[in-house]
């Protein structure tokens, strides 16, 4: 035990990101989120004529750098403070606003800084923990705001996760906290990606601080260079504790090139985030590859062996970063690149990972499962009926995301027949379809059984001879797939081709299989 050092201290552990030897890996650094391609030629000028110039003997000048980021920022240069870097910012915030035994509520898993900083200040740490799905526990930071707490640490969009808290439950958070006199410190470091920021709540909410960074999207990491946004008068308080050259005039000279030209940046975010994250994202899916979908430039995922998947990965050129902790364990994170960067990878990991693999599905019933099913008629045959249940899309994008492929088996009695016209089914179906499809969800096979019962057809619910050819063409994984109804049909059904059930109430909520999937 060191006498000399503080006793918080003490106990602390260390935060040592996986650093060593990244300068000379040969491949494609996938694992500290940053931008995976040069600055632009016009920034690589600025900084040589900068060191060219004979002025690096000189402390810096910060002239109208806050200007600039202001407008940037839609804000006053009042309320926007330099730091060096967005880690000098989280230790700002924690030194002048927290002291020893103030509660500090955190939401795990997050960066480590955040917990770094409250244990340098010696905080009360309150934990409160993302779910098993990974949302933000918005009612649990709600709920346990109160005179007690000092300040709320929110990473959004959040590290590892990509979890983003959308603008109205900032804004609860933001107006129930004021109420208590509890500070609000939003980290926005992913801010270009996500596209979403709390910077117009500023003027209204006297409580909130912001924290961004150069390091990501405008691709600055080593130059060190971040800002906080809030009132003037917290950043008056926080220029007290910071020193006054701590921003070196490299970093200065970086953004204020970079943001002559903000197009340069937003075309990156833009193939990155419309082009090559979705991308990758659908081959998660399509391979049933468990993953957790994001709002930044990075995903979350879940592979049947994270560390062989690691391994092999930086054997081969692609250096992930793993991660663990609560609901976390056996997960690695993966940064996004360009649309070639992540085709390489994509290639790479067909290679080496699913060759001959199982695939799971989920069979899922329609009425009274995804849809509400009329308990008089029985029959969905007009858009009027069309009513998508209580948890349904949230429900199909998780199932998704947890690698399953969305299989619809339904019972259609009379299907073709005057009483229930070929037409009258289509058009609320392919309603339904469309539905889903703009919230990224499409069933990989539909089945539909058209007979009534008395005609002791072999296809009908839960007789399995719509699905035999499927069965036997595809490489099922029958231990992890899954039958999703509410009828001892779908029960009946599960059974013959040997699977799992879960059952839902008739009408219910979807929300309701949760629980019974462990998800």
């Amino acid at each position: 035990m060191n006498p000399f050092a503080n006793e918080q201290i003490r106990k602390m552990g260390y935060y040592s990101p996986p650093l060593e030897g990244r300068s000379k890996y040969k491949g494609f650094l996938l694992d500290f989120n940053e931008r995976t391609v040069p600055v632009s030629k016009k920034i690589t000028k600025a900084l040589a004529d900068f060191a060219n110039g004979k002025r690096v003997q000189v402390y810096p000048e910060y002239g109208d750098i806050c200007k600039i980021i202001a407008k940037y920022s839609d804000l006053d240069a009042s309320q926007v403070m330099i730091t060096n870097g967005s880690d000098q910012g989280i230790d700002l915030i924690f030194r002048t606003f927290t002291k020893k035994n103030d509660k500090v509520i955190i939401n795990f898993p997050t960066f480590p800084m955040f917990k770094q900083c409250a244990d340098i200040a010696g905080n009360n740490v309150v934990s409160i923990n993302y779910d098993k799905n990974l949302r933000f526990p918005f009612e649990k930071v709600i709920k346990a705001i109160d005179r007690s707490v000092k300040m709320i640490v929110i990473c959004n969009p959040n590290n590892p996760t990509g979890t983003l808290v959308d603008l109205t439950d900032i804004e609860k958070i933001l107006k129930k906290a004021l109420g208590n006199g509890v500070l609000v410190y939003i980290d926005e470091a992913y801010f270009e990606f996500s596209g979403v920021t709390a910077a117009g709540f500023i003027m209204k909410y006297p409580n909130l601080i912001i924290s961004r960074t150069f390091s990501k999207a405008f691709g600055l990491a080593s130059l060190r260079i971040g800002y906080l946004l809030s009132s003037a008068v917290n950043i008056n308080e926080m220029m007290k504790v910071r020193g006054p050259y701590d921003v070196n005039t490299f970093a200065i000279v970086a953004v204020e090139e970079a943001l002559k030209n903000v197009g340069y940046m937003k075309n990156y975010v833009k193939e990155v985030m419309q082009k090559a994250k979705p991308m990758v994202e659908k081959f998660f899916a399509d391979n049933c590859v468990e993953f957790y979908p994001s709002r930044a430039n990075y995903v979350l995922f879940k592979p049947i062996n994270a560390d062989e998947v690691f391994n092999k990965l930086k054997t081969n050129g692609i250096l992930t970063r793993p991660r663990s902790g609560k609901n976390i364990d056996k997960t690695i994170r993966l940064s996004i690149g360009t649309e070639q960067q992540m085709l390489k990878f994509i290639k790479i990991y067909k290679k080496l990972f699913l060759k001959n693999r199982l695939k799971k599905y989920a069979f899922l019933d329609r009425d009274g499962a995804l849809i509400f099913e009329p308990q008089d008629t029985f029959q969905i045959d007009s858009l009027d009926k069309l009513e998508i249940l209580d948890g349904v899309i949230d429900g199909l994008q998780m199932l998704i995301s947890k690698g399953y492929r969305l299989v619809l088996i339904s019972n259609q009695d009379g299907l073709g027949t005057k009483s229930f016209p070929l037409k009258s089914f289509e058009i609320p179906q392919n309603e339904f379809l469309k539905k889903l499809l703009k919230n990224g969800i499409k069933f990989e096979n539909i089945f539909i059984c058209p007979h009534f019962a008395e005609e002791n057809c072999k296809c009908r619910k839960p007789k399995t001879g719509l699905v035999d050819g499927f069965l036997e063409n595809n490489k099922i994984d029958f231990k992890n797939s899954l039958m999703i109804g509410d009828r001892e049909t779908d029960r009946q059904f599960a059974k013959n081709i040997g699977i799992k059930f879960i059952k839902m109430e008739t009408n219910g909520s979807f929300k309701s299989i949760f629980n019974q999937l462990s998800i």
